[in-house]
């Protein structure tokens, strides 16, 4: 049993590491949390008696917490020696259940919130997955870096196919930026939580404005007109300035509402594109 989430110390954490004599893999992108407040910040956003679906198990030290507050506990590790090391970590919690599999290929059940401290080699994937599967509410430890880009705007460096789809369908809020040593072994990079908040869509059909954005992104910086000639032809370029959108925007600049607009106009081009 660990201590309350109140008192449990660095030192406590990382004696369960050394206890079960952890090598992380680098290729599954293992780093756990060492850090007690990173706990705590993400458990206190947790609601009272909600179901909670975790990915990335590790050694279910996030997930033991996780389960004092919470009525129901669902857990993904795709790394068998973990699994065996959280199951008993978390032997005599009744409202846990430990599955071993790839989360990013096994249905997922219903749940009012999903809990990750993401493996940074599945990030974006997760994240387009999470938008997907339509989740209420997620709460993930991710790179900064991807944390920049989930809230970037138009114009920006970190803006992106990854800003737009996400800023589409949830509100993202920026909770709190942990150094390296907050997780063993320490990354390269700083970590940030951040909540990511489901609203009404801002575009019906996510695989449109998939396409869309990721044919206009492979050249960020060039101008609307010739990304559009370039891949769709001059049709599509007329298409988009009948409408009286500016085909010399460049394609960083464009804002959501602008690419709400093109993904409609274009989504036959891309279709038809795709059937040759």
């Amino acid at each position: 049993m660990l201590p309350d989430i109140d008192v449990v110390t660095r030192d406590d954490l990382m004696r369960l590491i050394t206890k079960y004599r952890l090598r992380p893999i680098k290729r599954l992108s293992q780093h756990f949390v060492v850090d007690p407040t990173v706990i705590r910040d993400i458990v206190k956003h947790v609601p009272g008696g909600s179901r909670v679906l975790e990915v990335g198990t590790g050694i279910g030290v996030l997930t033991y917490y996780l389960a004092r507050v919470a009525s129901q506990v669902i857990t993904i590790e795709i790394d068998g020696r973990l699994v065996r090391i959280a199951e008993r970590v978390l032997s005599g919690l009744g409202n846990v259940s430990v599955i071993q599999g790839d989360a990013l290929r096994i249905p997922w059940p219903n749940t009012d919130v999903l809990i990750s401290n993401v493996p940074y080699s599945i990030t974006s994937p997760l994240i387009i997955r999470i938008i997907k599967e339509r989740i209420p509410m997620a709460l993930l430890t991710i790179q900064r870096e991807v944390a920049d880009r989930l809230v970037s705007g138009p114009g920006s460096d970190n803006y992106g196919r990854l800003s737009i789809i996400t800023q589409c369908n949830y509100s993202v809020n920026v909770l709190s930026t942990y150094p390296p040593d907050s997780f063993y072994p320490s990354p390269e990079v700083y970590s940030t939580l951040v909540m990511m908040t489901r609203r009404e869509p801002c575009y019906s059909d996510i695989r449109i404005l998939e396409s869309v954005t990721n044919l206009l992104f492979r050249h960020r910086n060039r101008i609307l007109r010739w990304v559009l000639n370039k891949y769709l032809g001059p049709e599509a370029v007329n298409t988009i300035i009948n409408v009286g959108i500016d085909v010399n925007t460049r394609i960083r600049q464009l804002g959501i509402n602008e690419l709400i607009r093109i993904a409609d106009l274009l989504g036959q081009f891309i279709n038809d594109t795709n059937n040759h």
